[in-house]
């Protein structure tokens, strides 16, 4: 009988030490904690694996887009404009149908009222009942029907509209006792590019038997935004932009921060489809409040007014003028006892700033007067005949509404 290889007796004793490897680390596995090993030899740092009860569940859930929702869903509403017209149809008699397609006019016609309504949304920004919402929702209505949270319907009064903001303040009538409103962010308080936007509004109004508003959420995706559309009427400047869908029947409602406070009303988004591609516009809640401000105080919101008339310089008008500069506005008109004429303007000045800003295009000159207001002053800065002039014209309410 011939003896075994060597290497047998080697490989035997490899899968030996093998086995007896593994039953120990499965024996220390079995007595000690989970843990790691730490940067100092021989240490073992223990990690306690702590099971998550229904107290931290509940208590993620109810996150800040959770509790700024809380905050203002109340005093958000759904918005029924109804727009009564007088309509006609002819009056064809049975098995004549066919005769009217041809000969429209051959048969009397009949004349009733008809009520065309849309919809839209707005938020309640004070206790005795106003609602900011957009001018385009309640435009051409001769009743205005708001549904509120809790299904409680009023009609409304519409009590001023600007339309080059799209902005419009109607007033609940008929409520007993306050209401729930909506706080406002402070201008003071900046809005940072990528914060939490969450558009709230209420699309279907009394069509749903649940009446609570509808949440979408995104980020602030960009301030400042002016948007020059040619198949809109208005051209918006200084927007805010968001990717939070803003859906059919939600224009007029709140965007909101992760502080419950109102930051913008919801106007119109771009779309190709008609729904949201997360390209949503709101009109900064500012503006909003200078309307508000004028209402109280003045029973309507105060438009401001300059009294000039002007256009952008061309090169052949600087030449004939003599002007050293060939940028800046050429005045064209201005009205007598105006805020500009009282601040020594005449036609034929060339304005090169406003509050030390150069007026190198429309869009610059645009921007500065877009958010004026009553009480503003423009510190300008002008030539006629070869000679420097400085003063400041205080805007004032214009006489014509």
């Amino acid at each position: 009988m011939g003896r075994a290889p060597v290497w047998t007796g080697v490989v035997i004793g490899m899968l030996a030490g093998m086995l007896l490897g593994a039953v120990w680390l499965l024996g220390r596995q079995s007595v000690e904690p989970v843990g790691y090993r730490s940067a100092a030899p021989d240490t073992v740092v223990v990690r306690e694996i702590q099971q998550i009860g229904p107290e931290a569940v509940e208590s993620g859930r109810r996150n800040a887009i959770v509790q700024a929702t809380e905050k203002v869903a109340p005093a958000v509403v759904s918005i029924n404009a109804i727009d009564t017209r007088v309509v006609s149809r002819a009056v064809v008699p049975r098995g004549m149908e066919f005769f009217e397609r041809f000969f429209p006019d051959s048969f009397p016609r009949q004349q009733f009222e008809r009520d065309f309504t849309s919809m839209g949304s707005g938020v309640i920004v004070s206790a005795d009942g106003y609602v900011m919402t957009n001018v385009h929702v309640v435009e051409g209505a001769d009743r205005i029907v708001v549904t509120l949270n809790d299904g409680r319907q009023y009609d409304a009064l519409v009590l001023e509209t600007v339309k080059n903001w799209d902005l419009a303040l109607i007033q609940i009538q008929g409520v007993e006792g306050e209401l729930p409103f909506a706080p406002i962010h402070v201008a003071e308080d900046p809005l940072f590019i990528g914060e939490w936007a969450i558009a709230i509004g209420s699309p279907f109004g009394y069509l749903l038997a649940d009446t609570q508003p509808t949440v979408t959420v995104g980020v602030i995706s960009a301030l400042n935004r002016d948007i020059k559309n040619q198949q809109r009427e208005n051209t918006f400047l200084g927007m805010i932009q968001t990717d939070a869908a803003i859906n059919p029947g939600n224009s007029g409602g709140p965007l909101i921060n992760a502080n419950g406070e109102v930051i913008g009303i919801n106007t119109f988004i771009f779309s190709e489809s008609g729904g949201s591609i997360g390209i949503g516009f709101a009109v900064p809640i500012e503006r909003a409040g200078w309307i508000i401000r004028d209402v109280r105080e003045y029973g309507r919101y105060r438009r401001p007014y300059s009294g000039i008339g002007m256009r952008m310089l061309t090169e052949l008008q600087a030449q004939a003028l003599g002007v050293e500069r060939t940028y800046g506005f050429i005045i064209l008109t201005v009205d007598p006892g105006s805020p500009a004429d009282r601040a020594g303007l005449q036609p034929y000045d060339v304005v090169y700033s406003f509050n030390g800003v150069e007026l190198r295009d429309t869009d610059t000159i645009s921007r500065l007067l877009y958010e004026a207001t009553v009480g503003q002053k423009l510190t300008f800065a002008a030539e006629r005949d070869g000679a420097q002039i400085t003063g400041t014209i205080t805007l004032e309410e214009g006489p014509n509404r």
